[in-house]
């Protein structure tokens, strides 16, 4: 169990699905970052966690997994529990051009 809730898109888990039949060892990876990074050390900031808000978007942030992978995300603050929206897991490159177009 961690700290923050975490809760995948629709979309999330296509592009996980996506991922695992082109690199299945990978996808477990990618979720041990996601919980160690986004569910227990959310608001701290940890050198095995590259994560960053991305400049001119009101709530949308990436963590980096390696430099292979991205995770596109949201923090969703409620009254008394904080949690953590996955709404896109992308490649490295493919994530770098898409860039200047997310706004979750």
């Amino acid at each position: 169990m961690t700290r923050y809730e975490i809760v995948y898109t629709e979309a999330a888990k296509k592009h996980l699905q996506a991922i695992k039949r082109g690199d299945n060892e990978y996808v477990k990876k990618i979720i041990d970052k996601i919980e160690f990074c986004l569910g227990e050390h959310l608001f701290t900031s940890i050198k095995q966690c590259n994560k960053k808000k991305l400049k001119g978007r009101e709530n949308t942030h990436r963590l980096h997994v390696q430099r292979k992978y991205t995770v596109f995300y949201k923090v969703v603050k409620a009254e008394q529990k904080t949690s953590v929206e996955i709404h896109e897991v992308m490649g490295f490159e493919a994530a770098h051009k898409k860039y200047s177009h997310v706004d979750l």
